[in-house]
């Protein structure tokens, strides 16, 4: 069994280097899991922002992020 790598783009492969081949012979194509660059395959990245979405709420406090320590312990709030 000979491997190959290429991409798909537009319904068609595009190898990175030619082969040899004979004109109807069967080929196996085998689409890679892309990853980002966290390792983390792309399609967990957009679950995760899925899931983010839906659990959004606005709480009308516009630096609930910046001053979390403040709303959640009490603490003083941070200078700028």
């Amino acid at each position: 069994m000979l491997s190959v790598e290429g991409t798909f783009q537009g319904g068609i492969v595009q190898l990175v280097q030619p082969i040899a081949g004979r004109d109807g012979q069967r080929v196996i194509i085998i689409f890679v899991q892309e990853e980002s660059e966290s390792g983390i395959p792309d399609s967990a990245w957009n679950d995760f922002t899925l899931l983010l979405k839906d659990c959004q709420m606005n709480t009308g406090i516009s630096d609930l992020a910046h001053q979390h320590d403040h709303y959640l312990h009490g603490t003083p709030k941070r200078e700028d």
